[in-house]
Parts: C-alpha cells; sequence; structure tokens
C-alpha cells in the first residue's frame, strides 16, 4: 500500500512532448519493477504549465524512493530525457498519503489535480469530497500533504477519471452539495488541473 508520493513536473522543448511521454511511460514501468507500488505520468493539460508532462510515484517507504533516484542517472531513457536538454525538471514535492479510494478497475484517461491550504487536515471534509467524485464518475481518487518542496505544507487531491464527462458530471454533483460547499470555503484554493494519463 502506498503511503507516500513523488510528483516530478518537466517542460519538454517545442516537438518533444510526445517522445518524452513515451519515455515517462519506460520510466513508470522502472519504477515499478524497483518497488514503486504505482506510477502515473502524462501531460498538463491546464494551468500555468501546460504543456508540460508529469510523473506521479507512489511507494511503500521513503527508502524506495531514494533507491530510484538513484538508479535514475545510469538509464538510457533518463539520459535521452535529462541529459540532452530534450526536457527540463522545473518542480518536484514528495508528499504523505493520508487517505485513498478505489471504485474500478477500469483504465483512468484522466486526472484533476487539485493543490490548496488548509490551517488543518481536513481529512474528514476531504473524505466527503472524494466520497461524491467516487459516486459521480470517479475511478479512484487519494488525498495528501506535501512535506517536501516548493509547496510544502499544502494539500492536494488527485481523482482519476474515464473521461472529460466523467469530470463533469462529478462537478456538477459537488457543486449541488452543501458539504463541498463547505469544504471549499474553509481552503484556499491554488489550482485545479486536468492531466491527460499517458
Amino acid at each position: 500500500m502506498a503511503n507516500y508520493f513523488v510528483i516530478s513536473r518537466a517542460k519538454p522543448k517545442p516537438g518533444y512532448a510526445a517522445t518524452g511521454l513515451k519515455h515517462l511511460k519506460t520510466l513508470a514501468d522502472f519504477t515499478k519493477e524497483n518497488g514503486a507500488v504505482h506510477c502515473d505520468v502524462g501531460a498538463i493539460q491546464t494551468g500555468a504549465n501546460a504543456g508540460s508532462l508529469i510523473a506521479a510515484m507512489f511507494v511503500e517507504k521513503m527508502a524506495t524512493i531514494e533507491n530510484i533516484f538513484d538508479h535514475f542517472p545510469n538509464q538510457e531513457f533518463y539520459k535521452e530525457m535529462f541529459s540532452t536538454g530534450n526536457m527540463e525538471i522545473t518542480g518536484r514535492a514528495i508528499g504523505r498519503i493520508h487517505h485513498r479510494e478505489s471504485g474500478s478497475s477500469d483504465k483512468p484517461k484522466y486526472m484533476v489535480l487539485t493543490k490548496f491550504s488548509s490551517k488543518t487536515e481536513m481529512l474528514d471534509e476531504a473524505k466527503q469530497v472524494m466520497d461524491i467524485f467516487m459516486k459521480n464518475g470517479a475511478l479512484s481518487c487519494g488525498y495528501a500533504t506535501f512535506g517536501a518542496g516548493d509547496s510544502a505544507g499544502a494539500r492536494v487531491m488527485g481523482v482519476r477519471y474515464p473521461s472529460l464527462d466523467a469530470i463533469q458530471n462529478a462537478y456538477e454533483a459537488a457543486r449541488a452539495s452543501d458539504v463541498y460547499a463547505s469544504a471549499l470555503s474553509d481552503v484556499e484554493l491554488h489550482f485545479r488541473n486536468v492531466i491527460r494519463l499517458g
């Protein structure tokens, strides 16, 4: 079971995004072969970093992150991306996972990643909000707090969906919910971005 995650964002040079995503899929396989529970890769579709690529690796122990990152520089797929100027790392953060839910084994096509600040952990509220999403089209979701990186202390919620239509349905249900409105009033929203998973 994953207790921690590390998410990295990289900006590809013009014309390299498709090739970069292909190499990130190889990277995802490598992480799972070396102890990661799961690894999502994809392209950011919205926000200030639209067009950038991300990799989100989920692990049971922090030692797994260390082991995998120690081996990255020697891998040809990694050299091809980052030793050639084809891609540039523009952000990385590590977080502690508080809660996760999975309701379907269907392959997700999108992830909605929401980052916000709150005075308290708001775990109960997060569970209630995720329950709304899960009952209205989401396939799986998770809630965490960043522990390292530029956003240390911020909360993050990641929700996977099979389609943009499912995202629309989930947020229409959320907007009609007093629970969602109450939770939203207690946080400072940083961003909500759609990621097309690879």
